[in-house]
């Protein structure tokens, strides 16, 4: 950081967001693009087809050796019932989805490597915890 700047100022982030896509080589710009498709695709099949009814989705491959719930279940659901702006429905089935998607979005503009790795080891603490909690018999 320069002498003079505070943390956090304008400058220090201007490298986010449109000036960085406009950087990219067009290599990168078409994964982009393709990724971007995919995720639309995916959220226009949990939009039209309710995942509690059908079977086109798998079983959670670690519910499913362990009998435990991992910090996912839930999550197409409750993105199922978030789209159909059900939002109770949606914490009923998975209460972290929306800080989970969050923090995603956050670490992908994060450019500071220190803060970065502690932001994606705090997020994936609270994955791990929040996977113990739902699991306890006493609840």
């Amino acid at each position: 950081m320069a002498a003079g700047k505070a943390a956090g100022s304008a400058d220090e982030f201007k490298a986010c967001g449109i000036r960085t896509f406009r950087r990219l080589s067009p290599c990168m710009k078409l994964f982009a693009f393709y990724g971007a498709l995919l995720v639309l695709a995916c959220g226009v099949l949990v939009y039209t087809g309710d995942p509690s009814r059908s079977s086109w989705l798998p079983e959670c491959p670690f519910y499913k050796t362990t009998g435990w719930l991992c910090y996912g279940c839930g999550s197409t659901r409750a993105l199922h019932a978030l789209l159909h702006g059900h939002w109770a429905d949606s914490l009923k089935y998975n209460i972290l989805l929306v800080p989970t998607l969050v923090w995603l979005g956050a670490l992908f503009f994060i450019r500071n490597r220190r803060v970065f790795n502690r932001t994606l080891l705090a997020g994936a603490g609270v994955l791990v915890v929040f996977t113990v909690v739902r699991n306890l018999p006493c609840l």
